[in-house]
């Protein structure tokens, strides 16, 4: 939903002061209960929230005025209208820097969140004057953040992932090799992740409307049943694990951990893994000092029961983010891939430590979920605290980001936005409306909803009968649109004119914006898309050859038309790879004919 509303869609009901409070009064308490989930995502939208909520509150006074629309020769009414883009603009520039500020405390990078940010909404959302107000923002939450925490007596290293004993060399070209084979492993699987994940939300989602009439009780219910699921797994799974049998030369280490079901002055690793929050996890399996105490089935363990319990919580009603539940599993992938290369090379010295494969893993494992590359790199270098990992990160996450995108087309948060139907415009337009007209998308507008410049009462009232539109056009009589007025717009002159009869006259040329872009009706849609997708137009008038009216193009019309095109270009996919014309090889190996198109068959 935030990241909707920050491509431009709408946030009516969803940014409001309870919903800020519940969610942050939630947050903590499904960590506590032991879900498998982070705190990033619901931070980022709290942060986005409050800002919503602060600029509402100083800006909408400046961007308001009173305007009378009395007709000519009445007396005079004062209407109190709102610039609505300019408010929505400015609301959304601080979403964004509140959703930055969010992931910069979390993870103690500024520069981070603003990546972060940059890219969840894209460049085509992102406003040029948006980079340093975000930049500047990040810097003074995470210095305030220092500031509350030092009156406190901690510090922010003690919330956040971060390595304190980072040490000199830590990856030698040794490494590589077993660096590109958990990116090998993780971009397909964090594919499947996804694709798996998604399934179970759409199950969750489709028994949720088979109890409808059980809502919001069975939601309830549910949520309570999968936390005592979670505990009981992760609880049982621990058993498991063999308790550590070096302690006695580790004293050092028996306070990092949990002991669970071992002897005194010993630990369980799994447990130490799973019943804890995901940071508390990564924290762990980030570290360089600690090779060798997590053991291998141990990781295989805490990586299967995870993997399992992160899926089937896709879908749960509760405020939950699902970052740092990937670099756990990514992390454990690469702690495993790690622990065995060192098995295998009878733990060489100029091996790396685990803690380097897991953070390898992690940013492997993150990048093709998110779908996000620069921002995921810098976050795991500000939790190794070391530059030297850039070079090896930014391997990884190409080759896992490559292979995963083989499999994937989109990423986690962009297939929960179709799943859930939230009003969203890709920064392109698929092929298929390359052939199609602006007449083609205009909306079936109903002939009360469009007003005279100088309008009756009783015909305002009429078209805001017409609860569908949003925006009205206004058309003089020779039939050229000069200008769209709002519903709240309009709803703000009727009351201004409440003592005025049906016949009273609105001046709704004083109240509307005029016309900023008219589409010829033959123009096609690439022609125009970037009207909708980069330059924020909400509605646009689509005009004849002859310079007449002839419709609307809303933003929405926009979205279902892409939407539309999109699924039927997935759909005829899916039947072109099951009816493909084969062609047998040598071996008997059997390959698509397109492979060959443009080529001498015999040759190839």
């Amino acid at each position: 939903e935030n990241k909707g509303w920050l491509n431009g869609g709408s946030a009516a009901g969803f940014f409001t002061l309870r919903n800020m409070l519940v969610r942050a009064a939630a947050v903590p308490l499904a960590n506590a209960a032991g879900y498998p989930v982070g705190r990033e995502g619901p931070s980022v939208t709290m942060g986005s929230n409050l800002a919503y909520l602060v600029t509402e509150a100083i800006a909408q006074p400046l961007v308001e005025q009173w305007v009378d629309v009395g007709g000519p020769g009445a007396r005079r009414a004062p209407a109190r209208v709102v610039d609505e883009e300019r408010l929505a603009h400015a609301q959304r520039v601080a979403g964004a820097v509140g959703g930055a500020c969010a992931m910069a405390t979390i993870f103690d990078a500024p520069v981070g969140g603003v990546l972060y940010m940059l890219e969840e909404i894209t460049v085509t959302s992102w406003p040029l004057e948006l980079t340093f107000r975000a930049f500047a923002g990040t810097m003074a939450c995470t210095m305030a953040s220092y500031c509350l925490l030092d009156l406190c007596g901690t510090s922010l290293k003690a919330f956040v992932l971060y390595e304190w004993s980072a040490r000199q060399n830590v990856w030698t070209w040794w490494d590589v090799p077993g660096f590109v084979l958990i990116a090998v492993i993780l971009g397909p699987f964090s594919a499947c992740h996804t694709r798996v994940a998604l399934a179970v939300g759409s199950l969750r989602q489709q028994a949720h409307a088979a109890l409808q009439s059980w809502q919001p009780y069975a939601k309830i219910a549910e949520g309570v049943m999968y936390a005592s699921f979670c505990g009981c797994v992760c609880g049982l799974v621990s058993l498991l694990a063999t308790c550590d049998s070096h302690y006695m030369k580790q004293p050092h280490v028996v306070l990092d951990y949990v002991r669970y079901n071992c002897e005194e002055g010993a630990y369980n690793s799994v447990a130490s893994l799973l019943l804890t929050t995901s940071e508390g996890a990564l924290r762990r399996l980030f570290s360089t000092r600690n090779t060798g105490d997590i053991y291998l089935v141990n990781t295989g363990l805490a990586l299967v029961a995870y993997t399992i319990l992160n899926i089937g919580m896709t879908g749960i009603p509760v405020p939950s983010g699902n970052f740092t539940g990937t670099m756990l599993i990514g992390g454990l992938v690469g702690r495993f891939v790690g622990s065995v290369v060192r098995l295998l090379c009878h733990g060489q010295d100029q091996l790396a430590c685990t803690g380097v494969y897991a953070m390898v893993g992690s940013a492997a494992m993150l990048c093709g979920f998110k779908q996000i590359s620069l921002a995921v790199v810098v976050f795991i270098v500000e939790a190794g605290n070391d530059l030297s990992l850039t070079t090896p990160l930014m391997m990884s996450v190409t080759i896992s980001l490559i292979l995963n995108r083989l499999f994937l087309k989109s990423g986690f948060d962009e297939q929960q936005i179709l799943r859930k139907k939230i009003p969203f415009l890709p920064p392109h337009p698929p092929p298929g409306l390359a052939r199609v007209a602006a007449a083609d998308l205009c909306d079936l507008l109903p002939a009360a909803a469009v007003l005279a410049p100088d309008a009756t009462v009783a015909a305002v009232r009429t078209a805001l009968e017409q609860l569908e539109v949003s925006s009205f056009p206004v058309v003089h009589g020779a039939r050229v649109c000069v200008g769209f007025v709002t519903r709240a717009r309009l709803e703000s002159a009727l009351r201004a004119r409440s003592g005025e009869g049906s016949g009273g006259v609105v001046a709704v040329a004083r109240l509307m914006d005029p016309v900023p872009y008219m589409i010829p009706e033959g123009a096609l849609v690439p022609l125009f898309y970037a009207l909708f997708a980069k330059a924020g137009a909400s509605v646009v008038c689509v005009v004849s050859a002859d310079g007449e009216f002839g419709g609307v193009i809303t933003r929405n019309a926009v979205i279902a038309a892409t939407r539309r095109f999109e699924d039927e270009a997935s759909s005829s996919e899916d039947e072109q790879s099951k009816e493909e014309e084969m062609l047998e090889i040598r071996g008997g190996v059997r390959v698509p004919l397109r492979w060959f198109r443009g080529r001498n068959i015999v040759a190839a």
